[in-house]
């Protein structure tokens, strides 16, 4: 059996804390996926507070797999919609470039759908890039 590995990724996280699941006192794995990365981010209003927090996970693509609405023609992260699922989380998946792998990107938002907090995740989500 070959191994599978994840080749690096970049993304602008500069309006985003990152840290290790072990500094967020979470497990390794969610689910059976592995846990990469947790992000949060917070969109400050004149009179508003709006926190967004979201999992970067790993996991193997197959048929099964929901097709995704891309978020620009050159991008590589395509939203996951789930027309039963509206309760304040976007679901991100990104193909790795040999399409076996991708990373799966989850945020939920305390506040509903913010267009501010969406717009933050969906530049995040747009950034992204499988590194050479």
């Amino acid at each position: 059996m070959k191994d599978l590995v994840l080749p690096a990724f970049e993304m602008d996280c500069r309006d985003w804390l990152v840290v290790t699941p072990a500094e967020a006192g979470l497990p390794d794995e969610i689910a059976g996926a592995p846990l990469l990365a947790v992000l949060s981010t917070v969109v400050l209003g004149d009179e508003s507070f709006v926190p967004a927090s979201g999992v970067l996970t790993v996991g193997l693509l197959d048929d099964d797999s929901p097709a995704g609405r891309p978020l620009q023609p050159d991008c590589v992260a395509a939203e996951l919609v789930d027309p039963e699922d509206s309760g304040g989380c976007v679901r991100y998946v990104l193909p790795a470039p040999d399409r076996r792998l991708a990373l799966l990107a989850e945020f939920s938002m305390a506040e509903g759908a913010d267009r501010d907090v969406v717009d933050r995740i969906e530049s995040l989500m747009v950034s992204f890039r499988w590194a050479a």
